[in-house]
């Protein structure tokens, strides 16, 4: 009975044995912590995730020089080591730490090493920029500007584009462009975006868009709106208007959407709306379905002020005369004057012709026009704007409707002045 009762005591009591195991199983598992979390600091702080943190400065080193002896010790001990790779060969392109360093070896090993990281881009483009490699720079930025977002190097791409357009045959800059757009069309967006905001000016860059246009796939719809939009700007009519046509790949009329059977196509050479603020502003502009006609330009005055003018065209126009007609119905328009549609240069707004003041017309469709010349000196740019008749009215407001349909603008050989067909 006794030694039945001892038995289960000694199977569940701590032998010399057992014990010893324990303790080695603990002094294991605290090693370990302690040797992950080591590993964790230091990689830490050779991320420069804790830059504030004591130890990294012993990791580390405290000034640039002990830094660059230990990112050695690094690579000695690892030479696949990218990262201190990277840094090593950043350190070696800075006059302060670069010294006994060779830049180029340090680079090349790093490019090797991490092909795809941002700051060996970065060294590349530099070092190429520096020797007019052209092909390698642009090679490196636009990878930097379209796979890394780097505002930086999308800059650089557009003061390039601006500056072989200066001197386009005497760098071969202008020939290593258009070799990297045909190559690669997709880094132009960016660049083209970045360009009114350095103040460079986007006509500039019509051979690579030209380029794209002739042998690539074309400008993307917004993208070519965007151009469109900044060139007319820069008051660059003919090249505003080739991007526009490129747009519809097929001819177009002097007049677009005269008829108003399409929805309006902001930013082009179509109809412009200048009032946005449809519920607080003085005149409603819409296209309507009426009848027999199809789509018409509907305007519903509120009796608000307006601005002026109330809906434009911008026309590509060369010197010469012309010929503009369209049809207007109104049964209730409630105005001293009326309205006009005017034709104006772009730039200056001289006013070229107009048409007789457009009042009600009882609920009938009548025919309105004028004839005008371009002169040269307008340029080719025109803007054909309907407002009111005076200008007192744009401040006072109208009331009632207006539809114009059918417009036409023809070129005409024999001048006949510009008074009312």
């Amino acid at each position: 009975m006794t030694a039945a009762l001892a038995a289960p005591a000694r199977a569940t009591g701590w032998t010399p044995a057992r014990a010893g195991v324990f303790a080695l199983l603990v002094v294991a598992a605290l090693w370990l912590g302690w040797k992950a979390w080591d590993v964790n600091i230091t990689m830490s702080c050779w991320k420069n995730e804790w830059p504030n943190l004591p130890v990294c400065d012993d990791i580390n080193g405290r000034t640039p020089a002990e830094r660059v002896a230990r990112l050695q010790e690094r690579l000695a001990g690892n030479p696949g080591d990218s990262q201190a790779l990277v840094e090593l060969a950043m350190r070696a392109h800075q006059p302060e730490t670069g010294a006994g360093l060779d830049a180029a070896a340090l680079l090349a090993a790093a490019g090797r090493a991490a092909p795809q990281d941002t700051t060996v881009l970065q060294l590349q483009a530099n070092d190429a920029l520096t020797a007019q490699r052209w092909p390698d720079a642009l090679d490196k930025l636009t990878r930097l500007s379209r796979q890394h977002h780097d505002a930086e190097a999308t800059r650089v791409l557009a003061m390039l584009v601006a500056q072989a357009a200066q001197q386009p045959a005497q760098t071969g800059l202008q020939a290593a462009l258009l070799a990297s757009v045909q190559a690669d069309p997709g880094w132009l967006d960016r660049v083209l975006r970045a360009m009114p905001g350095a103040k460079l000016p986007l006509a500039s860059a019509m051979p690579l868009v030209s380029q794209v246009v002739t042998a690539g796939p074309g400008l993307p719809a917004p993208l070519g709106l965007f151009v469109i939009r900044q060139l007319k700007a820069e008051g660059q009519w003919l090249e505003a208007h080739a991007v526009w046509l490129q747009l519809w790949k097929r001819p177009l009329g002097l007049l677009f959407n005269g008829d108003f059977e399409q929805a309006f196509v902001a930013g082009g050479f179509d109809w412009e709306v200048i009032e946005r603020d449809m519920h607080r502003g003085g005149a409603r502009v819409e296209l309507a379905g009426w009848r027999e006609r199809g789509q018409v330009l509907r305007v519903v005055f509120t009796g608000r002020a307006m601005k002026i003018p109330l809906l434009r065209q911008h026309l590509l126009l060369p010197p010469g005369h012309y010929r503009f007609s369209g049809e207007y119905q109104s049964g209730d328009l409630r105005s001293n004057e009326g309205l006009s549609w005017v034709f104006s240069c772009a730039t200056g707004g001289r006013e070229l012709a107009r048409t007789p003041a457009l009042k009600t017309t009882g609920g009938a469709w009548q025919t309105t026009g004028v004839r005008l010349e371009v002169p040269a000196d307008c340029g080719l740019g025109v803007a054909l704007a309907l407002q009111t008749q005076a200008p007192y009215e744009a401040r006072t407001g109208l009331r009632g409707e207006v539809l114009f349909d059918r417009f036409t603008l023809v070129q005409e050989a024999a001048p006949q002045g510009t008074t009312q067909p």
